[in-house]
């Protein structure tokens, strides 16, 4: 036999380093696949995303897209507190800051003097083309200077149990004014503005309403009315009180839950909503929630791509359902629910009746003015 009938023997030194290869490619494929993701911290309140169908999963519905895109871990940290709550976190940490972004920094937080002074402004280049087709003008409304820029929206009005009252018992819920909602006190609930954001944005709406539109002293209504209004400390023991107190049929909340009571039920809502009536308009106090990135956060490059990526349908079209709050991309579409909530079309915004400055300047001085007509022997 010939030496060509033979297949040619390989050297063996080759074999070993072609199977080191292999090795070592299969060792750093499986450590990049296992190796600890860099985790990207988000700051938020205890209840975001809370009250959809599905509050155990809504984290990886919504932001897993984001954290396949850029191989990191999206960590979001719903901090036991409200959102001025996550302010003083921040503040404290500011030396060494923790977190990447937050989530829940309204239009009238925003004014507080520490919070511009934990955040870097950006402006995202998708953030004109995703509100194109929202109403309201969002972003000056929240923050001109950008800190913040909006997350979602909702209009802060009165709701009441229709299995407790209704339009044919209460005729004036049809045209509610501040003048018979004092009449109507003794069945109102409200949150102290002191500690939640509903209830600053319901004192925030009587001021504007009654010094601007009525041209009256703010401070009236609250002494008529402190003997026989109940006020809780936050919005989920004031819906508690209401929920529970057949007495209690009136509640400071949001325009969009009677949508929720439909959704939820599957059914004709049992809550109606009754926004403030002047001469003849319909107004409401709308709440603008933004989002932030950090200053001097972790991973601010890609804190800039989470803020864009906020802004697109992967996560605006979960807010509706989710957060019973109003999406601020208007290409979003809204579940059939929504026929029952009120809508940001119906109403004038009272926050257009208050400058950023003169709520800025006074905020405090009306806040330790309610303090002391609620706390008056």
């Amino acid at each position: 036999m010939s030496q060509s009938d033979y297949s040619p023997r390989q050297d063996p030194k080759k074999i070993i380093a072609v199977v080191l290869i292999i090795v070592v490619i299969g060792v750093s494929v499986y450590g990049i696949l296992t190796w600890p993701k860099p985790k990207f911290r988000v700051y938020t309140y205890d209840s975001f995303m809370a009250w959809g169908p599905n509050p155990d999963e809504i984290d990886d519905q919504v932001f897993s897209g984001f954290e396949e895109e850029y191989g990191i871990d999206v960590q979001i940290e719903r901090l036991q507190t409200d959102a001025s709550g996550i302010i003083s976190r921040l503040v404290a940490e500011k030396e060494n800051p923790v977190a990447d972004v937050v989530i829940g920094i309204d239009n009238i937080l925003i004014l507080r003097e520490d919070t511009k002074t934990v955040l870097e402004p950006y402006v995202p280049p998708n953030l004109q083309e995703s509100l194109e087709n929202t109403s309201l003008d969002l972003v000056n409304a929240l923050d001109p200077e950008h800190y913040v820029v909006p997350f979602d929206y909702g209009l802060v009005t009165l709701i009441y149990s229709m299995a407790n009252m209704n339009v044919t018992t209460h005729p004036q819920l049809a045209n509610l004014t501040f003048s018979n909602l004092a009449e109507m006190a003794s069945s109102l609930v409200t949150e102290n503005p002191q500690m939640s954001s509903p209830g600053l944005s319901f004192l925030l709406s009587e001021i504007a309403v009654q010094e601007k539109l009525k041209e009256e002293d703010w401070t009236d209504w609250w002494t008529q009315v402190r003997d026989d209004i109940n006020v809780q400390e936050g919005w989920s023991e004031a819906w508690s009180k209401w929920d529970s107190d057949e007495s209690r049929s009136l509640l400071v909340s949001y325009g969009t839950d009677p949508a929720y009571s439909a959704y939820m039920s599957e059914t004709e809502p049992s809550t109606g909503v009754a926004p403030i009536v002047h001469n003849n308009q319909e107004y409401a106090w709308v709440q603008i929630e933004g989002m932030g990135i950090v200053k001097g956060g972790p991973h601010p490059d890609l804190a800039r791509e989470f803020i864009q990526y906020c802004l697109t349908g992967n996560v605006q079209s979960h807010i509706a359902v989710n957060q019973w709050m109003y999406p601020v991309n208007g290409s979003v579409e809204l579940e059939p629910a929504f026929q029952y909530a009120l809508h940001p079309d119906e109403i004038n915004m009272l926050n257009n009746l208050l400058t950023r400055n003169e709520t800025a300047t006074n905020l405090e001085s009306w806040l330790d003015e309610w303090e002391n007509i609620m706390t008056a022997a």
